[in-house]
Formats: C-alpha cells, sequence, structure tokens
C-alpha cells in the first residue's frame, strides 16, 4: 500500500463539485505518465493510457472524489452556523465532532459540529460552534453562507494488519485504486485503451461518472467504490468483510451488471488468485447505475472496497483490500481486447 497517497487523498476536503484538493492529487500523480488527461463539465478528471491495438475498446475506471460533507445554510444573530448535510453524512456522526469549513480565501476553519433532533433521534437542525457569539465575529472568520466543509479527521495507520482509519474512505478508497492501478500499468503493453478517472459529485445523484462515461464514448465502465457492512456480522449475511478482499457487485437497486461481465471479473479474480467477496446492495446505488444508461447502453459493473461507518467522521479500512483492488483493476486492464469485448456485448 501507498501510505502516502491514501492519506493525502483521506486528509484532502472534497464535496460534490468541489473537488480541486482531490483532482490535484490526481494530477500530481497520474500527469506525467498519462497520454492525454481531459476534463467534463461537471469537473471529472480522466487520464488516458493508449492500447495497442488498432480500432481498441476504450474502458473507464473511476473513483468518485467527493465526500459527505456540510454547507453553510444561516448565520444565526448569536454566532451559531446553521448547517445542512451534502452528500449525507452519516446521522450519528454529527454531534460533538470537529469539522472544518473551507472559506472562498481557501482558509479552513475548524468548529464543533452538533445537531438538533426529534423524538426519532432524526437530526433535524446541524450547527456548528466557532465559539463566536455573533455573526459578525463569524464573518470575520471568513464563513458565508455557501461555504463548505468537511469532518476534521486525519488519516492513520495502525500498526497491525495495515489497519486504517481516516475520513472520506468513500470513495477516496476508489481514487486511490484507480491511481496506482495506472501507475503500476504504465509500463505495460495492453491492448484495450484505458482511461482512469476522478468522477465528480456521486454523493447528490451518481452524476460524475455519466458524463464522463459520454465525454469519452467508453465501451465499458467499472466504477471502484466501497461499501458498509453490518460491524457486528461476521456470518453470511455480511459480504464486505475487512481483510477478505474487494467486492464484486451483483446487483443494486440501480444497476444489475451484464452477466457475461460478471463471469468475466470473477474468472479473472479466480485466476490471478485475487482474494474476492461476492455482493448485492439491497440500497443504494453507484456511479454505474447511471454510467451503464449512457447511449445506448454500456457494459458496467462494480468493484467495492469493505469498509465500516461509511459517510462517518471515521472508517475502518485494511491496506489489504486496497492493494488486491488494484490488483483486480489491473488484472481487467490487461485482460479486455476487442474480441472479448465484442464477445461480452454480443446477445446473440
Amino acid at each position: 500500500m501507498n501510505k502516502e497517497l491514501m492519506f493525502a487523498l483521506s486528509n484532502a476536503d472534497a464535496v460534490a463539485c468541489r473537488e480541486g484538493e482531490v483532482r490535484s492529487i490526481m494530477h500530481a500523480e497520474l500527469d506525467d505518465i498519462a497520454d492525454a488527461v481531459e476534463y467534463d463539465k461537471l469537473g471529472s478528471i480522466m487520464f488516458k493510457s493508449a492500447g495497442t491495438e488498432e480500432n481498441p475498446v476504450r474502458i473507464l475506471f473511476t473513483g468518485h472524489m467527493d465526500e459527505a460533507g456540510f454547507m453553510v445554510r444561516y448565520i444565526s444573530d448569536i454566532g451559531m452556523v446553521h448547517v445542512i448535510g451534502v452528500g449525507g453524512p452519516r446521522k450519528n456522526s454529527v454531534e460533538s465532532q470537529i469539522v472544518r469549513i473551507k472559506t472562498r480565501s481557501g482558509e479552513k476553519v475548524r468548529g464543533v459540529l452538533f445537531a438538533k433532533r426529534d423524538t426519532d433521534g432524526t437530526p433535524t437542525d446541524m450547527y456548528i460552534d466557532f465559539g463566536c457569539e455573533t455573526a459578525e465575529e463569524v464573518r470575520e472568520l471568513g464563513i458565508e453562507i455557501g461555504d463548505w466543509g468537511t469532518f476534521a479527521a486525519e488519516c492513520e495507520l495502525k500498526p497491525v494488519s495495515d489497519i486504517l482509519l481516516g475520513k472520506a474512505f468513500d470513495d477516496r478508497a476508489g481514487v486511490y485504486v484507480v491511481t496506482e492501478a495506472m501507475k503500476r500499468l504504465a509500463n505495460t503493453p495492453h491492448a484495450a485503451e484505458l482511461w482512469f478517472a476522478g468522477s465528480s459529485s456521486e454523493e447528490v445523484g451518481c452524476r460524475g461518472a455519466q458524463t464522463a462515461a459520454a465525454h469519452l464514448d467508453a465501451d465499458i465502465v467499472i466504477p471502484v467504490d466501497i461499501a458498509n457492512p453490518p460491524e457486528f456480522d461476521r456470518g453470511w449475511n455480511n459480504s464486505r468483510k475487512n481483510g477478505h478482499g474487494p467486492m464484486i457487485v451483483h446487483y443494486d437497486r440501480m444497476h444489475v451488471p451484464n452477466e457475461k461481465l460478471l463471469h468475466f471479473i470473477v474468472d479473472t479474480a479466480e485466476k490471478n488468485n485475487i482474494p474476492f467477496q461476492r455482493d448485492l446492495f439491497k440500497g443504494g446505488g453507484t456511479d454505474a447505475g447511471t454510467a451503464h444508461l449512457v447511449g445506448d447502453g454500456k457494459l458496467a459493473t462494480v468493484i467495492g472496497v469493505p469498509l465500516r461507518y461509511c459517510h462517518g467522521s471515521w472508517s475502518v479500512m485494511r491496506g489489504a483490500d486496497l492493494d488486491a483492488a488494484v490488483d483486480l483493476v489491473c488484472a481487467l486492464a490487461t485482460s479486455i481486447d476487442r474480441v472479448t469485448y465484442e464477445e461480452l456485448k454480443s446477445f446473440e
């Protein structure tokens, strides 16, 4: 595992359509080895690795850059800063947490997040206390309505089993995987034309992979995302166990993968001795749900990295699962050529 890269990605702050910090990290990592760099109009960034075939199949691997966070909606006369959630912050993580708001000038101001709750315990009003007593003091800090922020956790690595703690693993884990995969393949010939992307705005409607797929007219789209397990369950009902390899997603509420592609990915993992888990999303969706509907349809499925406490102030993940996901992306990237693609998409 590339500890420095994972730390940088986790510690960067980026909600939907405010992903400049993550985009800059990807650019610094991949610009020198990319055959081309392109952007869609939402801010998704795409890096090309040219294929060796004359008419190569075009494969897009994505990880979404945005995380669950907050946006300022009101500054009260007594100096409390009321916020809304952007991308669904975890409900049990919105009290007594340190968060940081990024001002227009780029400065980050730390405060304490709290929430009022209804009788069912659902947060009804989230607010940040910066210690101010007036709205004027808040504005002296540079904070204004429309400014955005995130949890203020700083990534750390435990000295046992590559255990990572940090924020924004959804989906900096996916961004890490596509970034490391492209770097690993820099000197490896491959038939397909490969694109490795940081997509925008997944948490507010699975948007960026759709626009990136349309921009590139990709033939295959494979988002790398995460999934949240029941943390006390280690039985059959938990197919997202930390340390057991990435998930190959067989179903979510927005997308049922092409069966041939799904079998090809499973076979590729088994052939290369890559540990994996078979997973189904009973709720929720991913970028595959929108990207596979571009044009007359795209072959798509999702590779997931298991972690606990998705969208929370902290999440828990293992480096070995990141490494196995990189292995799987690289194996797929070097296994698909034009003939394989024509077979996968054929319904005859």
